[in-house]
């Protein structure tokens, strides 16, 4: 599921490094694409439940997410790090690998359920990033020279 992709993209990197460097502006839409569409079948094939709990389900999911940008940031900060490296730590805090949870439910589980909350949380975790980081470049922070920590 991670290894095998890893050790391909690898092994293009060093054999094909010219086809590598024409495919590579386009396969974070690629991975994107793939993402939404396997969140899609999922939570397409169970949509009646997420009606049912849809209220509760979005709210923790949301709060999952929002706690971890949040509290990433926060923690950065009082550990004395620049704003920077903050608004990263906050990002890489907040996106989870939702995505391999969704198909590691749905293939190890016999309950179609139980990847549902995974498909629901990489959506809003792309959503929740996709903003920030959106929000983030329009008001740039100049980094400070020798102030900063290096983790």
């Amino acid at each position: 599921m991670v290894l095998a992709p890893l050790l391909l993209g690898l092994a293009l990197h060093h054999l094909a490094p010219r086809v590598v460097k024409a495919v590579l502006p386009a396969a974070p839409l690629v991975s994107v694409i793939f993402i939404v569409l396997i969140c899609a079948s999922i939570i397409g094939g169970s949509a009646e439940e997420v009606k049912r709990s849809g209220g509760r389900l979005l709210a923790a999911v949301f709060l999952l997410h929002a706690g971890g940008f949040g509290l990433g940031y926060l923690f950065a900060r009082l550990l004395g790090y620049d704003k920077i490296i903050c608004r990263t730590i906050s990002i890489e805090v907040g996106m989870q690998n939702s995505g391999l949870g969704a198909v590691l439910a749905r293939r190890h589980f016999a309950d179609p359920l139980t990847a549902v909350p995974c498909a629901i949380s990489a959506t809003f975790h792309s959503v929740i990033g996709s903003f920030l980081a959106g929000l983030w470049r329009l008001r740039p922070e100049a980094r400070s020279r020798g102030d900063e920590k290096t983790p």
